[in-house]
Protein backbone atom coordinates (compact mmCIF):
# COMPACT_ATOMS: atom_id res chain seq x y z
CA UNK A 1 0.00 0.00 0.00
CA UNK A 2 1.02 3.40 -0.84
CA UNK A 3 0.10 6.85 1.26
CA UNK A 4 -0.07 10.19 -0.58
CA UNK A 5 -0.74 13.01 2.16
CA UNK A 6 -1.38 16.15 1.05
CA UNK A 7 -4.28 17.96 -1.02
CA UNK A 8 -6.55 16.31 -3.13
CA UNK A 9 -6.90 18.98 -6.14
CA UNK A 10 -10.93 19.93 -6.80
CA UNK A 11 -9.67 22.00 -10.39
CA UNK A 12 -13.23 22.77 -11.05
CA UNK A 13 -12.38 25.62 -12.97
CA UNK A 14 -10.09 23.93 -15.35
CA UNK A 15 -10.23 22.07 -18.61
CA UNK A 16 -13.11 19.81 -18.76
CA UNK A 17 -12.56 16.59 -16.86
CA UNK A 18 -13.76 13.17 -18.22
CA UNK A 19 -17.60 12.58 -18.22
CA UNK A 20 -19.51 10.58 -15.86
CA UNK A 21 -22.82 8.53 -15.54
CA UNK A 22 -24.82 8.60 -12.15
CA UNK A 23 -26.32 4.89 -11.99
CA UNK A 24 -28.94 4.62 -9.75
CA UNK A 25 -31.19 1.79 -9.16
CA UNK A 26 -34.32 2.93 -7.39
CA UNK A 27 -37.04 0.54 -5.50
CA UNK A 28 -39.81 2.31 -3.20
CA UNK A 29 -37.55 4.88 -2.54
CA UNK A 30 -40.21 7.71 -2.74
CA UNK A 31 -39.57 9.40 0.73
CA UNK A 32 -35.72 9.72 0.16
CA UNK A 33 -35.62 10.79 -3.43
CA UNK A 34 -36.31 14.37 -3.65
CA UNK A 35 -33.05 15.36 -1.58
CA UNK A 36 -31.17 12.22 -2.99
CA UNK A 37 -31.84 14.11 -6.83
CA UNK A 38 -31.24 17.28 -5.03
CA UNK A 39 -27.74 16.53 -4.09
CA UNK A 40 -26.99 14.11 -7.39
CA UNK A 41 -27.48 17.31 -9.55
CA UNK A 42 -25.58 19.38 -7.44
CA UNK A 43 -22.53 18.11 -7.55
CA UNK A 44 -19.68 20.36 -8.75
CA UNK A 45 -17.09 20.10 -11.35
CA UNK A 46 -16.47 20.74 -15.17
CA UNK A 47 -17.31 17.73 -16.28
CA UNK A 48 -20.53 16.11 -18.53
CA UNK A 49 -22.83 13.96 -16.47
CA UNK A 50 -25.35 11.24 -17.94
CA UNK A 51 -27.94 10.48 -15.32
CA UNK A 52 -29.71 7.28 -15.36
CA UNK A 53 -32.19 5.88 -13.03
CA UNK A 54 -33.95 2.69 -13.18
CA UNK A 55 -37.42 2.37 -11.61
CA UNK A 56 -37.11 -1.25 -10.70
CA UNK A 57 -40.55 -2.08 -10.24
CA UNK A 58 -41.54 0.30 -7.55
CA UNK A 59 -45.18 0.33 -6.01
CA UNK A 60 -44.76 3.66 -4.56
CA UNK A 61 -44.86 7.03 -6.20
CA UNK A 62 -41.31 6.39 -6.97
CA UNK A 63 -41.40 7.21 -10.76
CA UNK A 64 -43.46 10.22 -10.73
CA UNK A 65 -41.21 11.95 -8.03
CA UNK A 66 -37.92 10.87 -10.52
CA UNK A 67 -40.45 12.17 -13.65
CA UNK A 68 -41.18 15.49 -11.96
CA UNK A 69 -37.68 16.09 -10.41
CA UNK A 70 -35.58 15.58 -13.54
CA UNK A 71 -37.51 17.89 -15.62
CA UNK A 72 -35.24 19.75 -17.91
CA UNK A 73 -31.88 17.59 -16.83
CA UNK A 74 -29.61 17.12 -19.80
CA UNK A 75 -29.04 13.52 -20.92
CA UNK A 76 -31.32 12.13 -18.77
CA UNK A 77 -32.60 8.39 -19.36
CA UNK A 78 -35.73 6.86 -16.32
CA UNK A 79 -35.62 3.05 -17.57
CA UNK A 80 -38.63 1.57 -16.18
CA UNK A 81 -38.73 -2.14 -15.75
CA UNK A 82 -40.19 -5.44 -14.03
CA UNK A 83 -38.69 -5.77 -10.40
CA UNK A 84 -35.39 -7.38 -11.14
CA UNK A 85 -33.93 -6.41 -7.70
CA UNK A 86 -30.94 -4.32 -7.57
CA UNK A 87 -28.42 -6.66 -9.55
CA UNK A 88 -30.26 -6.33 -12.60
CA UNK A 89 -31.53 -2.97 -12.50
CA UNK A 90 -27.73 -1.51 -11.75
CA UNK A 91 -26.82 -3.78 -15.00
CA UNK A 92 -29.23 -1.96 -16.98
CA UNK A 93 -27.73 1.59 -15.85
CA UNK A 94 -24.06 0.23 -16.63
CA UNK A 95 -25.49 -1.08 -20.51
CA UNK A 96 -26.93 2.43 -20.83
CA UNK A 97 -23.99 4.21 -19.69
CA UNK A 98 -22.18 6.27 -22.26
CA UNK A 99 -19.37 7.97 -20.32
CA UNK A 100 -15.71 6.85 -19.81
CA UNK A 101 -16.53 6.92 -15.25
CA UNK A 102 -19.60 5.47 -13.25
CA UNK A 103 -21.16 6.69 -9.98
CA UNK A 104 -23.61 4.31 -8.61
CA UNK A 105 -25.76 5.36 -5.90
CA UNK A 106 -27.93 3.90 -3.63
CA UNK A 107 -31.70 5.96 -4.03
CA UNK A 108 -31.41 6.64 -0.05
CA UNK A 109 -27.93 8.14 0.27
CA UNK A 110 -26.68 11.39 -0.14
CA UNK A 111 -23.44 12.41 -1.75
CA UNK A 112 -21.38 15.59 -0.66
CA UNK A 113 -21.35 18.28 -3.04
CA UNK A 114 -17.90 17.61 -3.98
CA UNK A 115 -18.30 14.12 -4.08
CA UNK A 116 -17.79 13.00 -7.75
CA UNK A 117 -15.57 15.72 -8.32
CA UNK A 118 -12.84 14.51 -6.07
CA UNK A 119 -13.16 11.18 -6.78
CA UNK A 120 -13.00 11.74 -10.24
CA UNK A 121 -10.22 14.04 -10.37
CA UNK A 122 -7.96 12.13 -7.99
CA UNK A 123 -8.92 8.67 -9.94
CA UNK A 124 -8.43 9.75 -13.46
CA UNK A 125 -4.73 9.81 -14.10
CA UNK A 126 -3.99 6.74 -11.97
CA UNK A 127 -3.61 2.74 -12.81
CA UNK A 128 -5.98 2.19 -10.38
CA UNK A 129 -9.94 0.63 -11.56
CA UNK A 130 -12.23 2.71 -9.08
CA UNK A 131 -11.91 5.27 -6.00
CA UNK A 132 -13.88 4.90 -2.53
CA UNK A 133 -14.55 7.12 0.13
CA UNK A 134 -15.64 7.22 3.72
CA UNK A 135 -18.86 7.02 4.58
CA UNK A 136 -20.90 8.82 7.64
CA UNK A 137 -24.15 7.21 8.88
CA UNK A 138 -26.60 9.91 9.99
CA UNK A 139 -29.61 9.31 12.19
CA UNK A 140 -33.14 11.62 11.90
CA UNK A 141 -31.89 14.43 14.44
CA UNK A 142 -28.61 14.75 12.74
CA UNK A 143 -27.13 17.78 11.24
CA UNK A 144 -24.93 17.23 8.14
CA UNK A 145 -22.76 19.31 6.13
CA UNK A 146 -22.92 18.45 2.31
CA UNK A 147 -20.89 21.08 1.49
CA UNK A 148 -18.07 21.53 2.89
CA UNK A 149 -14.29 21.38 1.43
CA UNK A 150 -13.08 17.74 0.65
CA UNK A 151 -9.45 19.21 -0.21
CA UNK A 152 -7.37 18.08 2.65
CA UNK A 153 -7.41 14.13 2.48
CA UNK A 154 -5.03 11.25 2.40
CA UNK A 155 -5.37 9.09 -0.56
CA UNK A 156 -3.98 5.52 -0.57
CA UNK A 157 -3.42 3.37 -3.04
CA UNK A 158 -4.40 -0.41 -2.75
CA UNK A 159 -1.64 -2.23 -4.90
CA UNK A 160 -3.62 -6.01 -4.22
CA UNK A 161 -7.00 -5.45 -2.73
CA UNK A 162 -8.77 -8.76 -3.37
CA UNK A 163 -7.84 -10.15 0.32
CA UNK A 164 -9.21 -7.09 1.57
CA UNK A 165 -12.38 -7.48 -0.21
CA UNK A 166 -12.94 -11.10 0.82
CA UNK A 167 -11.62 -10.52 4.44
CA UNK A 168 -14.55 -7.69 4.97
CA UNK A 169 -16.98 -6.05 2.05
CA UNK A 170 -14.87 -2.93 1.47
CA UNK A 171 -17.64 -0.21 0.36
CA UNK A 172 -21.50 0.53 -0.60
CA UNK A 173 -22.12 1.67 -3.92
CA UNK A 174 -22.63 5.41 -3.06
CA UNK A 175 -19.00 5.49 -1.88
CA UNK A 176 -17.15 4.44 -5.02
CA UNK A 177 -16.26 5.84 -8.51
CA UNK A 178 -15.01 3.25 -10.93
CA UNK A 179 -13.73 3.11 -14.71
CA UNK A 180 -17.32 2.10 -17.14
CA UNK A 181 -14.57 0.03 -19.56
CA UNK A 182 -13.85 -2.01 -16.18
CA UNK A 183 -17.00 -2.60 -15.26
CA UNK A 184 -17.76 -4.06 -18.46
CA UNK A 185 -14.96 -5.86 -18.86
CA UNK A 186 -15.72 -7.87 -15.83
CA UNK A 187 -19.40 -8.11 -16.98
CA UNK A 188 -21.02 -6.26 -14.41
CA UNK A 189 -22.62 -7.35 -11.32
CA UNK A 190 -23.46 -10.88 -10.04
CA UNK A 191 -27.43 -11.30 -10.86
CA UNK A 192 -27.31 -14.57 -9.37
CA UNK A 193 -26.84 -12.40 -6.21
CA UNK A 194 -30.10 -10.15 -6.43
CA UNK A 195 -28.99 -7.86 -3.74
CA UNK A 196 -25.65 -6.47 -2.28
CA UNK A 197 -24.62 -5.93 -5.95
CA UNK A 198 -21.50 -4.01 -5.45
CA UNK A 199 -19.80 -6.90 -3.30
CA UNK A 200 -19.37 -9.00 -6.50
CA UNK A 201 -18.96 -6.44 -8.68
CA UNK A 202 -15.35 -5.93 -6.09
CA UNK A 203 -14.37 -9.18 -6.23
CA UNK A 204 -14.76 -9.19 -10.26
CA UNK A 205 -12.60 -5.98 -9.94
CA UNK A 206 -9.97 -6.33 -7.04
CA UNK A 207 -8.55 -9.51 -9.06
CA UNK A 208 -7.24 -7.61 -12.16
CA UNK A 209 -6.74 -4.04 -10.77
CA UNK A 210 -5.58 -2.32 -7.80
CA UNK A 211 -8.36 0.61 -5.88
CA UNK A 212 -7.41 3.84 -4.41
CA UNK A 213 -8.76 4.94 -0.79
CA UNK A 214 -9.44 8.50 -0.17
CA UNK A 215 -9.95 9.74 3.05
CA UNK A 216 -12.90 12.44 2.36
CA UNK A 217 -16.09 11.82 3.52
CA UNK A 218 -17.95 10.94 0.40
CA UNK A 219 -21.04 9.92 1.07
CA UNK A 220 -24.25 9.81 3.89
CA UNK A 221 -26.31 7.16 4.68
CA UNK A 222 -29.55 7.10 6.67
CA UNK A 223 -29.29 4.55 9.60
CA UNK A 224 -32.24 2.15 9.22
CA UNK A 225 -33.92 3.42 6.53
CA UNK A 226 -36.95 1.79 5.66
CA UNK A 227 -36.83 -1.15 3.50
CA UNK A 228 -32.98 -1.03 3.42
CA UNK A 229 -31.77 -4.19 2.43
CA UNK A 230 -28.57 -4.24 4.54
CA UNK A 231 -30.00 -3.48 7.79
CA UNK A 232 -31.25 -7.65 8.57
CA UNK A 233 -27.69 -8.71 9.46
CA UNK A 234 -28.38 -12.55 8.36
CA UNK A 235 -29.75 -12.29 5.04
CA UNK A 236 -27.01 -9.44 4.23
CA UNK A 237 -23.88 -12.39 5.14
CA UNK A 238 -25.94 -15.08 3.06
CA UNK A 239 -25.93 -12.57 0.51
CA UNK A 240 -22.23 -11.53 0.80
CA UNK A 241 -21.16 -15.66 1.17
CA UNK A 242 -22.97 -16.68 -1.73
CA UNK A 243 -21.14 -13.89 -4.04
CA UNK A 244 -17.67 -15.32 -2.73
CA UNK A 245 -19.12 -19.00 -3.85
CA UNK A 246 -19.65 -17.86 -7.75
CA UNK A 247 -16.77 -15.87 -7.56
CA UNK A 248 -14.67 -19.25 -6.85
CA UNK A 249 -16.75 -20.81 -8.81
CA UNK A 250 -16.30 -18.30 -12.01
CA UNK A 251 -12.41 -18.43 -10.97
CA UNK A 252 -11.39 -21.68 -10.21
CA UNK A 253 -7.63 -20.26 -11.09
CA UNK A 254 -6.96 -18.25 -8.00
CA UNK A 255 -4.25 -18.86 -6.19
CA UNK A 256 -4.56 -21.84 -3.53
CA UNK A 257 -3.78 -19.50 -1.01
CA UNK A 258 -6.50 -17.13 -1.86
CA UNK A 259 -9.26 -19.39 -1.93
CA UNK A 260 -8.14 -20.97 1.29
CA UNK A 261 -8.41 -17.36 2.99
CA UNK A 262 -12.27 -17.12 1.57
CA UNK A 263 -13.05 -20.70 2.92
CA UNK A 264 -11.48 -19.76 6.07
CA UNK A 265 -13.40 -16.36 6.48
CA UNK A 266 -16.53 -17.64 5.52
CA UNK A 267 -16.74 -20.51 7.68
CA UNK A 268 -15.40 -18.45 10.88
CA UNK A 269 -18.12 -15.70 9.59
CA UNK A 270 -20.74 -18.71 9.61
CA UNK A 271 -19.61 -20.47 13.05
CA UNK A 272 -20.00 -16.80 14.80
CA UNK A 273 -23.58 -16.43 13.17
CA UNK A 274 -24.80 -19.87 14.31
CA UNK A 275 -23.65 -19.47 17.60
CA UNK A 276 -24.51 -15.87 18.65
CA UNK A 277 -27.96 -15.81 16.18
CA UNK A 278 -28.69 -19.26 14.82
CA UNK A 279 -29.35 -20.61 18.58
CA UNK A 280 -26.16 -23.61 17.82
CA UNK A 281 -23.95 -24.33 20.51
CA UNK A 282 -20.68 -23.17 20.87
CA UNK A 283 -19.63 -26.66 19.44
CA UNK A 284 -21.89 -27.41 17.13
CA UNK A 285 -21.99 -28.46 13.83
CA UNK A 286 -20.26 -25.09 12.64
CA UNK A 287 -17.77 -25.22 15.20
CA UNK A 288 -16.73 -28.14 13.06
CA UNK A 289 -17.13 -27.00 9.42
CA UNK A 290 -14.79 -24.09 11.00
CA UNK A 291 -12.31 -25.87 12.24
CA UNK A 292 -11.70 -28.10 9.17
CA UNK A 293 -11.28 -24.81 7.21
CA UNK A 294 -8.51 -23.88 9.28
CA UNK A 295 -6.56 -27.16 7.50
CA UNK A 296 -4.98 -26.80 3.65
CA UNK A 297 -7.15 -30.78 2.72
CA UNK A 298 -7.62 -30.68 -0.73
CA UNK A 299 -11.44 -29.76 -1.44
CA UNK A 300 -13.92 -27.81 -3.55
CA UNK A 301 -13.34 -24.27 -2.79
CA UNK A 302 -16.72 -23.46 -4.36
CA UNK A 303 -18.65 -25.94 -3.08
CA UNK A 304 -17.70 -25.32 0.24
CA UNK A 305 -18.49 -21.77 0.39
CA UNK A 306 -21.97 -22.72 -0.86
CA UNK A 307 -22.00 -25.08 2.26
CA UNK A 308 -21.70 -21.40 4.26
CA UNK A 309 -24.66 -20.25 3.09
CA UNK A 310 -26.71 -22.71 4.98
CA UNK A 311 -25.53 -20.97 8.40
CA UNK A 312 -27.78 -18.07 7.33
CA UNK A 313 -30.60 -20.19 6.47
CA UNK A 314 -31.92 -19.53 10.35
CA UNK A 315 -31.57 -16.54 9.44
CA UNK A 316 -34.27 -14.15 11.93
CA UNK A 317 -32.23 -14.16 15.11
CA UNK A 318 -33.38 -16.43 18.22
CA UNK A 319 -31.90 -13.83 20.58
CA UNK A 320 -27.86 -12.71 21.09
CA UNK A 321 -25.66 -15.14 23.20
CA UNK A 322 -23.81 -12.51 24.90
CA UNK A 323 -21.03 -15.07 25.37
CA UNK A 324 -20.64 -15.21 21.58
CA UNK A 325 -17.87 -13.66 20.18
CA UNK A 326 -18.81 -10.30 18.58
CA UNK A 327 -19.41 -10.75 14.92
CA UNK A 328 -16.74 -7.95 13.30
CA UNK A 329 -18.88 -6.35 10.28
CA UNK A 330 -18.44 -7.61 6.89
CA UNK A 331 -20.73 -5.15 5.01
CA UNK A 332 -20.08 -1.89 3.88
CA UNK A 333 -23.61 -0.54 4.56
Amino acid sequence: MALVIGKSPLNEKMRPLPGVSFVVPVYNKAPHLPRVLAQIKAQSGNFHRQYIFIDDGSTDNSLEILRKETVGWNDCVIEIQKNQGSAGATNVGIALSTQPYIKFVDADDLLHEESTLHLLDTLKDSEACLIYGDVYRFGEDDEIDLQSSLRDTKVETIEAPLLLALKNSMFNPTQFLARTDAIRQVGGCDERVVHSQEYGLTLRLARLWPFLKTSATVAYIPQDAPGRLSTNEGRQLQRITLAVSNFLMDHADLPFFVKQFACRRLAGRAWRYAWRRGGESKFGRWFWINLAAQFPLPRDHAAFAARCVAAYELAECRGVDEHAPNYENSCAE
